[in-house]
């Protein structure tokens, strides 16, 4: 019999990784480009706040997250990342624990994200992973420590086959919808039933081998967890502060509750915290005020400050704003978008970043610039780091992206000289916490486009442009190919967003500062 292909891929990673783990100091695998982000073999080497036994796990002492946070209770200095943060503030709050030491200020970086993120860890969310890997680890641990109590495998096995019909009755995949739409769906709300009962199940067995091993007992301390969180989207009512809504994606499901203002949340965190919160980023602002990040966090009384950029965009950039004939809706848009492309590249020589707002139009302008003469990379054929140091090290490439490539990107010197934006980055009308809050404001009689589309958009906007200068030595042409930043009144706004650049609309001034600069 032949042997599969991926499997055997997958025993080269794993063994590469755990050379790789021999040698690590920090145990961190963004430092390691062995894995894709999509993998399916994060499970195996990870491990999470659901499965990690803490004291009792026998590689303790080795461990990497122990040894970290040893290290930072030691600290004058922290640095972390934002999930980290609240992720360690969500726990506090909760009162199960912490991860980092208190501290007398706190300075937060790129804090334009922070909403967003606190979002995620102020809400509740159940994944088909989690369900998964409790049935995996109530049968392992039943195998170590209570191997005459086979039933935990049976019910457990009951409660795979039940997550299985619960996802079949949700339908298509790919798909951010509504939670209570789809509970209203025929068959859904039945095998959701089924779900919990099964979980019940399987949670009885653990409740009686829970004495016989700490793995067990969390096991079945994770199984009321999930039992709780599962009954609440059980229910059918509608929950105020909350937008319930489901990812549905080919790897698994998602149930998630989020809140509609994270404000009132933030602001006790930081009255339970009377320290100092300096909070900074390139893009706080929208027209050179900080309304709509204040309000965000509820930190309305918050000082502020600006100061000048270190670049001088009058000399070292150009914004070009072309004339395309059709909206962005139009058929044809994408294709004015390829003409325009090959010129503005032919141009520069390459150099170039071409950020999208949708996987479509990139692959179909991916499709169509195969042919041009330089390099040409692509969103999603490689890892992110991975493509990053390939257009550094040709110095003449095209690169294609969506979300990821609009921010965190750093790219200095010559090799990055021109920057295209297919068109303004709206978020998504599909998004169901975009809608909520759209149809929350409106009620209250608010103006959904104008307080929260637009900031939104233009944060998003400065992110994208904000890849081209990276240096007082750097140069380049911004190309913003939307015509409705001129047409539209909001355009207004968010040209009065940017660097004060010099605009053209004529491609021969792109050419002569190329021509110059080159």
């Amino acid at each position: 019999a032949q042997s599969d292909p991926l499997q055997k891929r997958h025993q080269e990673i794993l063994h590469e990784l755990t050379v790789w783990a021999g040698k690590t100091k920090t145990g961190d695998l963004s430092e390691s480009d062995l894995l894709e982000d999509n993998s399916s073999l994060w499970p195996k080497v990870t491990s999470t706040i659901d499965n990690c036994l803490g004291q009792e796990c026998p590689s303790y002492s080795d461990c990497f997250i122990a040894e970290a946070r040893r290290k930072a209770q030691e600290a004058d200095i922290v640095v972390i990342n934002h999930h980290l943060l609240m992720s360690d503030m969500a726990l506090k709050a909760s009162g199960r624990g912490e991860i980092l030491p208190s501290a007398d200020a706190y300075i937060i970086d790129e804090a334009h994200q922070l909403p967003e993120i606190a979002t995620q860890f102020l809400g509740n969310r159940i994944s088909s992973h989690q369900i998964q890997e409790l049935c995996r680890d109530s049968i392992r641990e039943m195998e170590q420590d209570a191997s005459d109590m086979a039933s935990i495998r049976d019910y457990a096995d009951k409660l795979d086959a039940s997550l299985h019909g619960f996802r079949i009755s949700l339908g298509e995949t790919d798909n951010r919808t509504p939670w209570l739409t789809v509970l209203e769906k025929l068959g859904v709300k039945k095998k959701l039933t089924d779900l919990v009962e099964s979980l019940n199940d399987l949670a009885e067995q653990l409740e009686l081998a829970a004495e016989r091993g700490k793995g067990l007992e969390q096991c079945y301390q994770r199984s009321n967890e999930l039992i709780t969180t599962l009954e609440f989207f059980e229910q059918e009512h509608q929950d105020d502060n909350m937008i319930l809504w489901v990812d549905i994606r080919s790897t698994g499901v998602v149930l998630h509750a989020t809140p509609h203002d994270v404000s009132q949340y933030f602001q006790k965190w930081i009255d339970d915290k009377p320290t100092a919160w300096v909070f900074t980023s390139a893009t706080l602002t929208v027209a050179g005020k900080f309304n709509n990040f204040s309000h965000q966090l509820g930190i309305d009384d918050a000082e502020t400050m600006i100061w000048p950029s270190p670049f001088d965009y009058a000399r070292q950039s150009l914004l070009y704003m072309p004339h395309i004939p059709v909206e962005p809706s139009h058929d044809d848009y994408t294709t004015h978008i390829i003409e325009l492309a090959k010129d503005v590249i032919n141009h520069s020589q390459g150099r170039t970043f071409i950020l999208f707002t949708s996987y479509r139009a990139m692959n179909i302008v991916a499709d169509a610039l195969k042919e041009i003469d330089y390099p040409l990379m692509v969103q999603g054929s490689a890892a992110k780091s991975t493509l990053l140091d390939e257009f550094r090290s040709h110095g003449n490439a095209v690169l294609l992206g969506t979300n990821s490539f609009w921010e965190g990107v750093d790219v200095r010197g010559e090799a990055l000289s021109c920057v295209i934006i297919d068109k303004i980055p709206f978020a998504s009308p599909g998004d169901p916490i975009l809608q909520a809050r759209i149809d929350a404001l409106r009620q209250r009689g608010g103006n959904p486009f104008a307080s929260i589309q637009i900031p939104a958009a233009v944060i998003q906007l400065k992110q994208g442009i904000g890849r081209l200068i990276r240096d007082p030595k750097d140069f380049g042409v911004l190309v913003l190919c939307d015509p409705r930043f001129l047409t539209k009144p909001y355009g207004k706004l968010f040209l009065r967003s940017l660097p004060a650049m010099p605009i053209t609309q004529k491609m021969d001034d792109v050419a002569a500062f190329f021509a110059d600069k080159n």
